[in-house]
């Protein structure tokens, strides 16, 4: 592993205009560390793990104000959507930033040199960024500058996908340090897509924001899920806000994105025993090889259809609902 710090970085991120960058004047410092590159769920398991490909990967740690070498502090490990970080992301990340936290902002495109997975969502599949946030877990463990029983995951549609199935402890059981363990999960439009058919989650925390007419990362499946974790004793929330579609909290308007798949009439479900994905109506669905991956999405999800951007009314609800809750984390 390399550290080297960076100072008065500016964050080039390839999704942002100039117009959406800030440069950054506090401490930040780039980490490097390996993951892998995994196609299909199983193989985040066992053999199937190590037979996968090794990639280096980096993040971007930002210290809050002030920062002490001699505090621990807690943490947050933040990860983007499916057109990588974007200008409403970085203001959540300054909000946590603001509020005391190390944020460590994964960068599992740019380690990638892909900009987007609109409409493609092979070239960095969901698994990768399931893997990196648990390897990114893992590297903070033992740092000495974080509390390691206050780091919490984040993330935004794609990165809270990640969020998500980071807290499946058959996951977190296959992937994670002896003992380690994410603190809490906040999510905002995650895809509640592919569930396990076993319901063994973490029971800390889980908070879900979900615009209610999202069509893209549908949020009944996360009602759902809610209420199935907190009937087995789990502390899952959901805020679902009217009217709203996918990046309801963004910057640009509420417009059709042609590319993007809609996942609202597929039914694909997890083998817990396999941890292979399924269609419990299509059999012959393979998820592991790149070309029959995307027929197997293609097989329930369409394009054409997909409406996303800001809501009026609800742009800056979670944020508000995120400066209540991040004292509590603290």
């Amino acid at each position: 592993m390399r550290f080297f710090s960076i100072f008065l970085l500016s964050l080039t991120l390839s999704t942002c205009s100039q117009s959406d960058l800030q440069e950054v004047t506090y401490q930040t410092e780039r980490v490097e560390y390996i993951s892998k590159n995994i196609l299909g769920f199983e193989n985040l398991f066992g053999e199937g793990l190590k037979s996968q490909e090794d990639k280096e990967v980096f993040g971007i740690l930002h210290f809050p104000e002030n920062y002490d070498l001699a505090k621990k502090y807690p943490a947050i490990v933040a990860s983007h959507g499916s057109s990588n970080w974007r200008a409403h992301h970085l203001k959540y990340l300054e909000q946590m930033r603001q509020a005391g936290f190390i944020v460590f902002a994964m960068h599992p495109f740019d380690s990638r040199g892909v900009n987007s997975t609109v409409g493609n969502q092979i070239n960095v599949t969901s698994e990768t960024v399931i893997y990196d946030m648990a390897m990114s877990l893992n590297l903070l463990w033992d740092d000495p500058r974080i509390d390691n029983q206050k780091i919490y995951a984040a993330g935004w549609s794609l990165g809270g996908t990640a969020t998500l199935f980071n807290s499946w402890l058959p996951l977190q059981n296959s992937l994670n340090k002896s003992g380690a363990s994410y603190s809490g999960y906040l999510m905002w439009y995650p895809g509640c897509l592919a569930l396990p058919d076993l319901n063994k989650w973490d029971k800390d925390l889980m908070q879900i924001y979900i615009g209610e007419e999202d069509n893209w990362t549908p949020p009944q499946p996360c009602k759902e899920l809610v209420s199935d974790i907190n009937s087995q004793g789990g502390s899952a929330f959901i805020e679902i806000y009217p009217n709203s579609f996918h990046s309801f909290d963004g910057p640009q308007p509420l417009r059709l994105i042609p590319d993007a798949y809609s996942w609202a009439d597929c039914k694909l479900k997890l083998n817990a025993k396999t941890k292979k994905v399924y269609d419990p109506e299509n059999t012959e669905l393979d998820f592991s090889n790149p070309r029959l991956r995307r027929a197997a999405y293609e097989s329930c999800a369409k394009k054409g259809e997909v409406m996303a951007g800001a809501s009026p009314e609800y742009k800056n609800a979670a944020h508000e609902h995120l400066a209540s809750l991040l004292p509590k984390l603290d």
